[in-house]
C-alpha cells in the first residue's frame, strides 16, 4: 500500500517542474490527484502519464490568480474523487528584473501577489469545508529560499514568498482545531533540464555534442555551486518532502517551514567557504565557455 493510499490531493502549477514532480509522486504513492495549471496541452500530457502508469489524475485548466478558477479547481476534486485531503499550493510567477522605477511596477506587483499569495488563501478557503468534512487534512505551501534571503530586483517575489512562510505559521494555528496541518516547503535552486540542453535547442545536436565534450563536466559542476552540498537539486527532492507532509507520517508537524536547498541559506555569502573547488580554475574555464558560445552564435548567424 502507498503512503498516500486513499487520499485526494490538489496540486497547482502541476504542468511542469516542482508541481509535476509532486503530482507524479503523489499518484505513485496512491493518491487521487487533481492537476491544475494554465497550460492545457502540457497539463493533459502529465495527467496522461499518470493514468498510463496506473494512477488516478484529473487535469483542470486554471489560472490561480482568478478566484473563480480556484473555486472550480476545488469543486473538480470534490466532483471527481469525493473531497479534498491534501492541498499543494505550488503555482507561482517569478520576475527577476523589476526595479523600483519600472513603469509597469504596479501591474507586475499585483500579478505576483495575486498568483503567489492571494491564490493560496482562496484555495484554502474553498478547500476548508471539504477537509473538515473528511476529518482533517494537509496544506502544503511551496515558498522559496527567496522568502528567507534574496537579492536586488526581486523585492515583490521575495515579499510574496516571505508572506507564505509567515502566513503558514498563522494558518497552522487557525486550522489546528480542525486537524488540518499547514506547512511550507522552501526550495533552493531546482533544475528542470539537463546540463547544456539549451545548447542543443539553440545550435543543434552537433554543437551540443561538441559543447558537452569540452564543457560537460563544468556545466554539471556549475549547477552545484549555489549551495554547500555538491548535489544538483531536482523536483524529486521537493516531492519527497511533500509526500512526507501529505502523509500521516507528519501528523505532529504543523506551522513549519522545510528548507530544501542543499544548505544554500545556511552559509555565509563568502565563496571562500566553498573550499571544494578552485575559483581561479573555474573562472578560466567559464571564460573559455563564453568565448565558445560567442563563436557558435557567429557561426550560426553566418558571420
Amino acid at each position: 500500500m502507498g503512503r498516500l493510499e486513499g487520499k485526494i490531493a490538489i496540486v497547482t502549477g502541476a504542468s511542469r517542474g516542482i508541481g509535476e514532480g509532486i503530482a507524479k509522486m503523489f499518484a505513485q504513492e496512491g493518491a487521487s490527484v487533481v492537476l491544475a495549471a494554465r497550460s492545457k496541452d502540457r497539463l493533459e500530457a502529465v495527467a496522461g502519464e499518470i493514468t498510463s502508469a496506473g494512477g488516478k489524475a484529473v487535469p483542470v485548466v486554471a489560472d490561480v490568480s482568478v478566484t473563480e478558477d480556484v473555486r472550480r479547481m476545488v469543486q473538480t476534486a470534490v466532483d471527481s474523487f469525493g473531497g479534498v485531503d491534501v492541498l499543494v499550493n505550488n503555482a507561482a510567477v517569478t520576475f527577476f528584473s523589476r526595479t523600483m522605477d519600472a513603469e509597469d511596477l504596479e501591474q507586475e506587483y499585483d500579478l505576483v501577489m495575486d498568483t503567489n499569495v492571494k491564490s493560496v488563501w482562496m484555495a484554502i478557503h474553498f478547500a476548508l469545508p471539504h477537509m473538515r468534512e473528511r476529518g482533517g487534512g494537509s496544506v502544503i505551501n511551496i515558498s522559496s529560499v527567496h522568502g528567507l534571503a534574496s537579492g536586488g530586483h526581486m523585492s515583490a517575489y521575495a515579499a510574496s514568498k516571505g508572506a507564505l512562510i509567515a502566513g503558514t505559521r498563522a494558518l497552522a494555528i487557525e486550522l489546528a482545531p480542525y486537524l488540518i496541518r499547514v506547512n511550507c516547503i522552501s526550495p533552493g535552486r531546482i533544475w528542470l533540464d539537463e546540463p547544456g540542453e539549451w545548447v542543443a535547442h539553440r545550435f543543434g545536436p552537433e554543437k551540443y555534442k561538441e559543447f558537452m565534450e569540452k564543457f560537460g563536466d563544468l556545466a554539471r559542476r556549475l549547477r552545484t555551486l549555489n549551495q554547500p552540498l555538491p548535489v544538483e537539486g531536482r523536483p524529486i527532492d521537493v516531492a519527497y518532502c511533500a509526500v512526507y507532509l501529505a502523509s500521516d507520517e507528519s501528523r505532529f508537524c504543523t506551522g513549519a517551514n522545510f528548507v530544501v536547498d542543499g544548505g544554500m541559506t545556511a552559509q555565509l555569502a563568502d565563496p571562500g567557504f566553498l573550499t571544494w573547488f578552485d575559483p581561479e580554475e573555474m573562472k578560466r574555464i567559464r571564460s573559455e565557455m563564453r568565448a565558445w558560445i560567442e563563436a557558435a552564435h557567429r557561426e550560426k548567424d553566418g558571420g
